[in-house]
């Protein structure tokens, strides 16, 4: 009988080499994360970023000021996108259209403040 969905096997060196491209990648993807965060970069700079791109869109949108988890789903329910669709996957009127709600969901929020 063939095992079925076992990991591959590595040797410990690739382990740690794999461990230590793993925490680069989360690093660098909380401090996109992060900088999005604190306005450094805009919805529209943002999307066209290589990191953005293997982002799910919710969690796309939850890296802008004043958008929660509850204000993202609402986002991507208005812009028609699937529930786990990644940045890379939206068509060409779906990333515009998620720009400018992401836009609008932050300007009505320093608006109310």
């Amino acid at each position: 009988m063939e095992e079925k969905n076992l990991p591959p096997l590595r040797t410990p060196e690739q382990r740690k080499e794999a461990m230590a491209k793993a925490i680069h990648t989360r690093r660098e993807r909380a401090a996109f994360k992060a900088a999005c965060k604190a306005g450094n970069i805009p919805p529209e700079v943002a999307i066209e970023a290589p990191i953005a791109a293997k982002l799910k869109v919710e969690e796309f949108a939850r890296s802008f000021p004043g958008i929660g988890p509850v204000t993202a789903q609402k986002i991507v329910e208005v812009c028609h996108i699937r529930n786990g669709r990644r940045v890379s996957g939206l068509g060409y009127m779906q990333g515009p259209r998620l720009v400018d709600a992401i836009k609008g969901c932050m300007t009505a929020k320093e608006d109310g403040q």
